[in-house]
């Protein structure tokens, strides 16, 4: 009988490739998602900037403006800047660096779900770009700057990416929503390690970072968490019923299955 996993498309669906060949994907859709980021920027900075001050008044009628006093605060603790700006860089791609190695060593039978949910989050983000393009706090006018610039480009290392990044691409917050996509990946895959829900503390300390960096309004990380949410869902929908979802992970559970409950498994595809 023919392995329904064995067509191209099924390996990537299945993540049936060995690691460099992975790792070769990650690049190629990783670049496709920056350029499609930057395809939809706006030509001009009107429609982001209205939208920021539709942001600002929705949360000032909260009695939620709160980006200013965050920033502030962050400042007038000592090495508050630094640590926020090295926060919002090392949390992002080391972070998802260390997720998806960790569940690739660690959880390989639960890997292709959470991979393919991590490409669905970002479609879903691009759309939402394209659809809301929104200024963040540091180009809507509100007196707040951007001290991570200099981090992220690593003292002028990166200097050549900057006019690749879509300035208008706030909403949805992907910093905070790709932190509660690992925290909650981490958090299900970790069941048996009580220490597991220290990984709550990533998306809720990126909130605030956000904000103290004036690179998002606190409403961009509910955007972020919406889009996970959805991404989440889609990919439920999608995903073929055998592929293990991470809420169906047990502790103690038989270590070495098929992916699926087609006879020849491949070795591949199961976790360690």
């Amino acid at each position: 009988m023919t392995d329904h996993r064995d067509s191209i498309s099924a390996k990537a669906l299945w993540a049936r490739w060995h690691g460099g060949a992975e790792i070769g994907l990650f690049v190629v859709l990783m670049l496709l998602y920056e350029l499609l980021r930057d395809l939809v920027e706006p030509s001009t900075p009107a429609v982001p900037v209205a939208n920021a001050e539709d942001i600002v008044g929705i949360e000032r009628s909260l009695g939620l403006a709160i980006e200013g006093d965050v920033q502030r605060l962050t400042n007038d603790f000592p090495g508050g800047e630094f640590l926020s700006s090295w926060y919002y860089t090392l949390a992002h791609t080391p972070g998802f660096i260390a997720v998806f190695a960790g569940i690739w060593f660690f959880r390989r039978r639960w890997y292709p779900f959470v991979r393919n949910w991590f490409w669905a989050t970002n479609a879903v983000a691009v759309l939402v770009y394209w659809l809301y393009p929104l200024a963040p706090p540091r180009l809507a006018g509100l007196g707040l700057e951007d001290p991570t610039k200099s981090t992220l480009e690593l003292g002028g290392s990166l200097s050549w990416f900057q006019p690749f990044r879509n300035l208008y691409a706030a909403m949805p917050s992907m910093h905070t929503g790709y932190t509660i996509l690992y925290a909650t990946a981490a958090i299900l895959l970790l069941r048996g390690f009580r220490a597991r829900w220290i990984f709550a503390l990533w998306p809720v300390v990126m909130i605030w970072v956000i904000m103290a960096t004036a690179n998002h309004f606190w409403l961009d990380a509910v955007g972020g968490a919406i889009v996970v949410g959805a991404a989440l869902l889609l990919t439920h929908l999608v995903a073929p019923g055998a592929m293990p979802r991470p809420w169906s992970y047990r502790p103690g559970a038989a270590r070495r299955q098929p992916l699926d409950a087609t006879p020849a498994a491949d070795p591949v595809a199961e976790s360690p």
